[in-house]
């Protein structure tokens, strides 16, 4: 029987929703139930999803990217009034017709390859953004326990490590090492609604939406997309892992979940299938459409390699690469996986092997050029805040190589080879300017929690007295990955403090529903002259996050403010309207504070304290 749900009124009770549909979902597979939900829709749709959406996007990277209509989050949806944008995007839900998708292409990593990228609109990544929200507790609670890619809590790390996990735990030596041609542009659309059925998804309505989707045409090149779903797309990857799902049931049953006709213990079962002389051992190791399988010898590889392209190309309507899917024993090579390269090396374990990871050599060296090319671009800068401003992204890719790359065993030897070059590429271009040198790296003011660690000297400028270095790509250490635990999830009380355990962070402050209820006693224009509205979207959602940062205390009596007794300053309400509402130029007051910084009401019965922060406020306003 279908299962289905209240529409959620607040955050909180979308965030229960979710939890209690992954929770249900297990419990069908556990008594070897298809799960099933209808009436999804309506979560969809509910206003508590719809603000969820937006805050998730707008904290997107991607956020300011325009598709084929040419709108942004910012002029399009933040700076316009709450009840129009709720009503938009619902009313786009119940007659969903998405607009066709902006195509770019973008180089693959060290190669001359292109990937093709399709941009939705802004209000159709909106609306993705909502279907994933609702579709991705069920579907993850049926995912494969070793596919890791575009998942929640999961890494390209953990599935490097599932994989020398069980090279040193079976002493199997033998990788297959596939690829999917042309994977995402080949996603038949049929089959894939077909497999959303199958795992629960019973709401045809969504269905359809989801069709109509895929079936999104490219802007300039054509009407209706038959094929394939669109890298680039919010939805894209939950679908992309749906649609593989059946190759990771199929794999797993063939070996790790096969049925016996007697109950064994872990090892015994192992045991007694490597003895039935039959099947042939296998080990899937997933992220998107990377993928590698671990046997124990040359033929059992080519066997699995022939059934794996027979089953996707019989069930998935997709092709094995027969250039790219390749047979390594690695012991005498190494194989490439997620931008790591790995093999083993004969040294003292139990199985004789050690193994040996380290950066996927061309990858690197494409990475260290886009580098070079960045810091080159210091030498035009003439603006102090603009210098400082770069050297702060330049130093935010060269810790982004460290942290990927820190799971490897010879990561300190292979970013080495790479320092004198970025240093001295950083020393020349700063060197133009007055107070461009030589820095030891503990005495510099910036990524002080990684500087403070080294007395290497790094090229740094001094700006308005802090002194400014790049940072070093030989500021690295090892770090071993640990493997996953399965009980980790995002849809479960358990799982996230599991998670928050692991990575040593606290959960992000829950925003404040009750401060969405109503805004009209805060539409009024204290002492402005400005006509604008500026009580809009952005500002909706931006006082929790200020309220979050205040940690619930007036900014003028410094007490604590009741939800209902709130009210949010605008330190300086005559910006334009694209600052104006953002979290830096928002304060907590309570109702009866926020007048004293607005009104010029006496402040003598006041506290010392109070005077001096209502006058701070009131200078900013003048």
């Amino acid at each position: 029987m279908a299962q289905q749900f209240v529409s959620p009124t607040s955050e909180s009770e979308l965030r229960i929703i979710q939890d209690q549909m992954y929770a249900a979902t297990k419990a069908a597979i556990g008594q070897s139930h298809l799960p099933s939900f209808k009436g999804l829709l309506g979560i969809i749709s509910a206003e508590p999803t719809i603000l969820t959406a937006i805050h998730n996007i707008k904290a997107n990277k991607g956020r300011n990217t325009v598709g084929s209509d040419n709108e942004r989050m910012q002029d399009g949806f933040l700076e316009k009034d709450y009840q129009n944008v709720i009503a938009r995007i619902k009313n786009a839900l119940n007659n969903y017709r998405p607009k066709k998708i902006r195509r770019v292409y973008i180089p693959k990593p060290a190669t001359t390859e292109l990937r093709p990228l399709g941009i939705p609109s802004i209000i159709d990544r909106i609306i993705q953004e909502c279907v994933r929200i609702v579709l991705e507790p069920i579907l993850e609670a049926q995912f494969f326990a070793h596919s890791y890619g575009f998942r929640p809590m999961r890494s390209a790390q953990q599935a490097l490590e599932r994989v020398i996990s069980q090279v040193q735990t079976t002493r199997y030596y033998w990788i297959i090492e596939g690829d999917i041609s042309k994977y995402f542009d080949t996603i038949n659309h049929t089959v894939l609604l077909k497999k959303l059925y199958h795992m629960g998804i019973k709401d045809r309505r969504v269905l359809m939406i989801i069709k109509q989707m895929l079936r999104a045409g490219v802007m300039d090149e054509i009407k209706e997309n038959p094929l394939g779903t669109p890298q680039g797309g919010i939805i894209s990857p939950l679908l992309a892992n749906v649609y593989l799902h059946a190759f990771d049931e199929w794999c797993c049953s063939q070996w790790e979940a096969k049925k016996t006709k007697k109950a064994y213990h872990p090892q015994s079962r192992l045991r007694a299938l490597r003895n039935s002389g039959v099947l042939k051992p296998g080990f899937l190791v997933r992220y998107a459409d990377d993928w590698v399988l671990i046997t124990n010898s040359k033929r059992n590889a080519e066997r699995w390699k022939w059934r794996i392209a027979k089953f996707l190309k019989e069930e998935l309507k997709l092709s094995l690469s027969e250039e790219k899917t390749v047979i390594t024993d690695i012991r005498k090579k190494a194989i490439s996986f997620l931008g790591f390269e790995y093999h083993v090396v004969k040294g003292k374990s139990r199985s004789g092997y050690l193994p040996c990871t380290k950066p996927n050599a061309p990858r690197l060296k494409s990475k260290i050029k886009e580098i070079q090319k960045c810091i080159r671009i210091l030498r035009n800068t003439r603006d102090k805040t603009e210098l400082i401003h770069k050297i702060h992204l330049i130093n935010s890719k060269i810790r982004g190589i460290i942290q990927y790359y820190q799971t490897a065993s010879g990561v300190n030897l292979a970013l080495s080879k790479y320092a004198f070059i970025l240093k001295y590429a950083g020393y020349r271009s700063l060197k133009r300017f007055h107070g461009g040198t030589w820095i030891p790296a503990k005495d510099t003011d910036n990524l002080i929690s990684v500087h403070r660690n080294y007395s290497t000297n790094i090229p740094a400028v001094s700006v308005d007295g802090l002194i400014i270095g790049i940072t070093s790509i030989a500021f690295c250490r090892f770090n071993k990955e640990l493997l996953k635990n399965q009980f980790e999830t995002p849809y479960s009380i358990e799982g996230r403090t599991v998670y928050w355990t692991r990575v040593g962070k606290k959960p992000l402050a829950a925003r404040i529903e009750d401060l969405y209820s109503d805004l009209s006693s805060e539409k009024r224009s204290f002492a402005t002259n400005s006509p604008k509205t500026i009580y809009n979207f952005e500002y909706y959602l931006n006082r929790a996050y200020a309220y979050n940062r205040d940690k619930g205390k007036c900014k003028v009596c410094g007490m604590d403010v009741a939800p209902w007794a709130l009210h949010t300053h605008h330190k300086n309400n005559e910006l334009p309207m694209s600052l104006i509402n953002k979290v830096s130029n928002l304060v907590t007051t309570h109702k009866t504070c926020h007048p004293l910084i607005h009104n010029d009401l006496d402040l003598s019965g006041y506290s010392k304290k109070v005077q001096t922060r209502v006058r701070g406020f009131r200078e900013k306003l003048r």
